[in-house]
């Protein structure tokens, strides 16, 4: 199936950034944020600031995703530019 990549604005309130798929999903996320305080938090659906996987300003972090999982983001404030590159068996 290949690659595809996105960026996606990462608010306040969690949304979905890689939906379930039948098979493994090999995923790279950057945070693109160049300020300090601009932070990213990865997590399944009830994510927060708190219980998220923490992604600081300019961090790349790759992981495998089982099939069926999807994962969220949630940032520290509005509009915070996240990076993705999916690879798809």
């Amino acid at each position: 199936m290949g690659y595809t990549s996105t960026n996606v604005s990462v608010g306040t309130v969690a949304i979905k950034v890689v939906s379930g798929d039948s098979n493994y999903q090999k995923v790279w996320f950057h945070n693109h944020e160049h300020a300090n305080n601009h932070e990213i938090f990865l997590g399944g659906s009830g994510v927060t600031t708190t219980t998220g996987f923490h992604l600081q300003h300019t961090e790349t972090f790759a992981m495998d995703i089982p099939p069926g999982d999807e994962l969220w983001a949630i940032a520290d404030g509005a509009s915070r530019d996240l990076r993705i590159v999916i690879w798809r068996q």
